[in-house]
């Protein structure tokens, strides 16, 4: 058990990062996340681990500290946590809990969260909560807390975070294409983007393995998992099943499925099915596999790839209704959006030499599933019949053309 002593140092060193003064970037969650301050709800922000979850909530507290709120922030990864069952009534009896805002990092690290949390939101305490695990914020907490809770998806920066973290002034086109290229080979991850120290990507790459997933499950034939993780890692936009990386990777169906959804569960992969009439057609053919963020991939040299990945990581910012489609003589599309009767096709360069190769099976999925087509590219020296759109005007409107509101 953590002794009452450290409990208070813990709890004053997050006083102290409440009241530190810190030029952060703006995030387009925040303001939402603020928004719901008076709800009776408990906010659950999640996503990739270093995708700025915990600044997140700082920057919340902070709002609400200026409005006259008692706020106590308590990061449950500090080494100094020697959890057992008595912690959560021991910090319980150290805040003075009336009317008060917690924020609460990472805090499936602690033993019985869920119950304590949930007698905390029933004696009026409004609560934030981050976590880098799925498992543990969605089917665990949907059963602890019901309808007590809002799920709010926490990525790293989007392109126009982006561009307002490296105070970016953009004036022309090119100067907005040359801006995406940078992003989408780097990546959003807030402290590589700000610093400039991309080398601290590969410790992010550990930590989500050994942390979130070898740990958490398990995982026995640890040099079986890695090979799958780094191959994924290093082909963008895979399809992935036993037979695809036969070549590759010795893996059994049940094996690759488990893994899948382990990283998936880690939000380190997203995981896109076939689209198709049927569940039991969709669950027959392979995933197709990308990044949360590129800054994680292994390889950057092929530009279409990167952004797809990029287009793919917009699209599931908004809607997890995503998926791919390919027809019996392999005429792929590579995303079908069935909500909102959508079909993307992303191209980074479109010329004389792929434009018939891009619009064949765009043309095909628009009439059969009864799509509206679009071309999603970076370069275009060629005049396409079907709607297009440049990637920098796409990322910027997505949200009005795909969004639920």
């Amino acid at each position: 058990m953590t002794d009452i002593a450290t409990l208070r140092d813990i709890i004053h060193d997050g006083k102290l990062q409440l009241i530190k003064s810190e030029n952060l970037a703006e995030r387009e969650i925040g303001e939402k996340l603020h928004s719901r301050r008076d709800l009776e709800v408990i906010e659950v922000a999640t996503g990739v681990r270093r995708s700025g979850k915990s600044k997140l909530l700082l920057m919340v507290g902070r709002k609400m500290m200026a409005e006259g709120r008692s706020v106590h922030y308590i990061n449950f990864e500090d080494d100094r946590f020697v959890f057992e069952d008595r912690d959560p009534e021991n910090i319980s009896s150290l805040l003075d809990l009336e009317g008060s805002v917690l924020l609460l990092d990472e805090v499936q690290n602690m033993p019985k969260w869920e119950r304590w949390v949930r007698r905390m939101h029933d004696r009026g305490v409004k609560i934030y909560l981050t976590g880098s695990n799925s498992k543990l914020l969605g089917g665990e907490l949907s059963t602890a807390l019901g309808g007590r809770r809002k799920e709010h998806g926490v990525f790293p920066f989007s392109f126009k975070e982006y561009l307002r973290a490296k105070d970016v002034k953009i004036g022309a086109t090119d100067q907005l294409v040359r801006a995406l290229d940078d992003y989408m080979i780097g990546g959003g991850f807030p402290y590589p983007v700000i610093s400039g120290d991309r080398d601290i990507i590969a410790e992010y790459r550990n930590d989500i393995v050994e942390k979130d997933i070898l740990l958490r499950y398990r995982i026995r034939n640890v040099g079986e998992f890695r090979d799958l993780y780094r191959f994924l890692l290093s082909n963008p936009g895979l399809y992935v099943s036993e037979r695809s990386i036969k070549g590759f990777i010795r893996i059994s169906h049940v094996t690759l499925r488990k893994y899948l959804y382990y990283m998936e569960q880690a939000y380190t992969i997203i995981l896109l099915e076939k689209y198709g009439r049927s569940r039991k057609e969709q669950l027959q053919n392979p995933k197709k596999v990308y990044p949360i963020d590129n800054g994680l991939l292994l390889r950057t040299k092929d530009r279409g790839r990167l952004l797809e990945s990029c287009i793919a990581q917009h699209l599931r910012r908004i809607t997890d209704d995503i998926h791919y489609w390919k027809d019996d003589r392999a005429r792929e599309v590579d995303f079908i959006l069935p909500d909102r009767k959508l079909a993307i096709q992303v191209v980074y360069e479109l010329n004389g030499e792929n434009i018939k190769r891009e619009e064949a099976p765009l043309r095909c999925a628009s009439e059969v599933l009864g799509m509206e087509p679009l071309i999603v590219f970076m370069y275009s020296n060629v005049e396409t019949k079907m709607p297009s759109m440049r990637a920098t005007d796409f990322i910027e409107n997505m949200n009005e053309m795909i969004s639920d509101g």
